[in-house]
């Protein structure tokens, strides 16, 4: 009879879907739990007889690095945008000063 190697309980599988999905790098993972990269990345292909319709493996289509530029140069701008809307508040605070010194 040939060794068919470790066998894995569909919870264990579905508890280590979760964890890659929560963020956790793949070899990570694997270090972790003892388990090849192939392994899970055939769990995240194929899960384990759990809902065929859900959809485990998250793609992007750009690199995270990108995705992480793009998020910088959103936050400069609104960094840029609330520093000009800081300006304004402070002229019109200096001039309703100015106003009520008149009266």
């Amino acid at each position: 009879m040939r060794n068919r190697g470790k066998r894995y309980t569909d919870d264990f599988k579905k508890m280590v879907i979760e964890v890659y999905n929560s963020g956790k790098p793949i070899l990570e993972l694997c270090s972790e739990y003892g388990v090849t990269s192939a392994t899970v990345y055939k769990w995240l292909k194929k899960p384990p007889s759990g809902d065929p319709k859900k959809l485990v493996v998250k793609m992007s289509d750009e690199p995270k690095s990108s995705v992480d530029n793009k998020e910088i140069l959103r936050l400069k701008k609104e960094i840029e945008c609330i520093k000009e809307e800081n300006e304004i508040i402070k002229k019109a605070i200096t001039m309703f000063v100015e106003v009520k010194d008149l009266s």
